[in-house]
């Protein structure tokens, strides 16, 4: 049994099995859920460095310069998931660096005193750095699984961890 499918202007005749467009587009669906995730995520991260900004220039200049690289970060980075064309090293990584490396230079600041921020240290119950740091390990793990998935899916493609074709 074949589909035909109609898109942007010409016809092609799908031989693929019902059971397969419904994985492809199962898989289509979660992906740019994941990515509209990450997109949410990212720019979160991104607002909570908003909000942040001015007072941190006007006490710590160099942790606000800090801010707002982060800020370009997150929004370079969600940019590059609402294109969406790259590898899933290509388009996660590059989420997930951001997240851990934010997470890393919060930790930082509050365990060592540093040119960037002096007046941080063991302060744990900054609210805004608790949601930050909320965000940061939600991007971290959007991020994971988005590359496990699509390692899944390449295997499963493969043949390779598929049982029907382990049982034959």
């Amino acid at each position: 049994m074949s589909m035909q499918i109609v898109s942007r202007g010409y016809e092609r005749t799908d031989t693929r099995t019902p059971a397969a467009l419904d994985h492809a587009t199962s898989h289509a669906i979660t992906s740019a859920i994941l990515r509209a995730s990450g997109i949410v995520l990212l720019m979160s991260l991104a607002m909570i460095h908003i909000v942040q900004l001015v007072p941190t220039l006007q006490q710590t200049p160099l942790l606000g310069v800090g801010y707002l690289f982060v800020i370009a970060a997150a929004v370079v980075v969600g940019v590059r998931l609402v294109k969406g064309h790259q590898s899933a090293a290509q388009l996660w990584f590059p989420v997930a660096a951001l997240g851990v490396a934010v997470f890393v230079g919060y930790t930082f600041t509050r365990i060592l005193s540093t040119p960037l921020d002096s007046q941080d240290v063991g302060n744990w119950a900054c609210m805004l750095g608790l949601a930050a740091l909320f965000v940061e390990g939600l991007i971290v793990a959007v991020a994971a699984y988005a590359i496990s998935m699509r390692r899944v899916t390449s295997c499963e493609h493969l043949g390779i961890g598929n049982r029907t074709n382990q049982e034959s």
